[in-house]
């Protein structure tokens, strides 16, 4: 009988080369096309800011600053949002604000928005909440569900289990711009 230690090898099958390259190429094509689509997304948003801060500045606002590299409008001060020439620009150019900035959409598309939330105010009430608000615009023309103004209600009660499941089963109705739901409380 033989005392030396038996050694099994369970050798695997190694593909060719060229197998291995284009698994690894698929691989991370599919990883890399999230990454593409939400830079294309970023860089039109950052185009339609760009684009925006030009028309501001050649409608009146010369001091109006560019975007961040992310697209984002930096805050303006009170006293410019108040002159009367900052406001004639900012109404030239609301149509090239890209959507959602800074909560603020050009006019058409809060229309499209209310559309959607209207939809949500419906499917709300057929889930037993029976006083869920149609939507409205704030002052700033932001869309919103005015919950603040729906009487004998607090924001307990908005948060409660009825609520947040009525909210779950509704959600998908939503326009994904508005990014949740806005309440104005």
């Amino acid at each position: 009988m033989n005392d030396s230690p038996r050694v099994m090898c369970r050798c695997r099958r190694s593909w060719p080369s060229r197998a291995r390259t284009v698994t690894a190429i698929i691989a991370t094509a599919g990883l890399a096309l999230p990454v593409a689509a939400s830079a294309s997304s970023q860089s039109s948003n950052l185009r339609k800011a760009l684009a925006y801060s030009h028309c501001m500045r050649s409608h009146g606002a010369p001091a109006f600053p560019d975007p961040t590299s992310s697209g984002a409008i930096p805050k303006i001060s009170q006293q410019e949002l108040n002159n009367p020439q900052f406001q004639a620009a900012e109404r030239a150019c609301q149509k090239l604000l890209p959507p959602g900035s800074d909560d603020q959409f050009p006019p058409g598309e809060v229309q499209q928005l209310r559309i959607g939330m209207l939809r949500f105010s419906r499917c709300m009430r057929s889930h037993g909440v029976s006083n869920w608000p149609d939507p409205t615009t704030d002052p700033e023309g932001r869309p919103e569900f005015p919950l603040e103004n729906v009487p004998d209600t607090n924001r307990q009660y908005w948060h409660s289990p009825q609520i947040t499941q009525a909210e779950g089963e509704c959600q998908q109705l939503l326009p994904s711009a508005l990014g949740g739901i806005p309440i104005g409380m």
